[in-house]
């Protein structure tokens, strides 16, 4: 008996992003599964936040689609969008006081039905994701008086209180010490029915912690496939324009910086 096609939770076709004049990135078409957790990568001003934003349905692309099971992006509310998708931005700003719990019920608040309020419910998930991110006992902590690392988390738990099919993550490791790298990295690309996207820039941890990779040259191409496949000394030395070494431990592999000349 053949097994069922597994069919795409994202299908991204022909797609085109540009900011002014200036290709971001030039026809794009890939198809992305819930269970599969996809980096991100490319250097400096690439643009990777902006095709983030572009997958997310917050900007518009300048040609091809985003369809998230099957019905465009540009289609679907800004609610029903917040069912679908959740998203991780790069800068936050706390614009008025709110505590740590307060702000990760905001997570909830596409769950919850017009002209009605959180549920117990909500509070345990909301309560349960503080826990997974190592803030059980921040609830009543006003958010202004976070760390970044703690504030970062904070958001993180947000966006697994949302419990949305796709997860968007801009860079997810800022402002957290190695423990806390690890811990978040392992904890939001755990295969389950999730599809994660991830921007980063290590190298390391795109192998380590995700499935597949996507990458963003500066002018504008891009490549995609399993990180055994993408992740070569080659193909990140074009793309970040060093010569990188690759040092293997068994099944863990280790990219550094070199001198050409060694």
């Amino acid at each position: 008996m053949l097994d069922t096609p597994i069919k795409p939770l994202l299908n991204i076709s022909d797609l085109t992003v540009a900011i002014e004049d200036r290709i971001l990135c030039r026809s794009l078409s890939v198809n992305m599964s819930a269970g599969e957790s996809w980096s991100i990568l490319g250097p400096n001003g690439s643009g990777k936040t902006t095709l983030l934003e572009t997958i997310a349905g917050l900007r518009p692309a300048c040609s091809g689609e985003v369809l998230i099971e099957g019905e465009s992006v540009s289609s679907r509310s800004p609610r029903q969008l917040a069912l679908q998708r959740s998203i991780l931005f790069q800068k936050m700003d706390d614009a008025f006081p709110a505590t740590v719990l307060e702000t990760v019920l905001s997570g909830r608040h596409p769950h919850i039905p017009y002209w009605q309020t959180e549920t117990g419910a909500d509070y345990d998930i909301a309560r349960q994701a503080l826990d997974k991110v190592d803030l059980a006992g921040f609830e009543e902590r006003d958010i202004n008086s976070l760390s970044g690392g703690e504030r970062q988390r904070v958001s993180i738990a947000a966006c697994l209180a949302q419990d949305t099919p796709i997860r968007l993550f801009d860079e997810p490791t800022n402002h957290l010490d190695l423990k806390h790298q690890n811990t978040i990295l392992q904890l939001i690309s755990d295969k389950d029915q999730h599809l994660n996207l991830l921007v980063l820039q290590d190298i390391n941890q795109a192998w380590r912690y995700t499935s597949h990779t996507l990458l963003v040259y500066p002018d504008g191409s891009t490549e995609t496939g399993t990180v055994e496949n993408i992740l070569t000394t080659e193909k990140l030395g074009i793309l970040y324009s060093c010569t990188l070494k690759m040092i293997e431990d068994g099944k863990d592999r280790l990219f550094v910086h070199t001198d050409p000349a060694t």
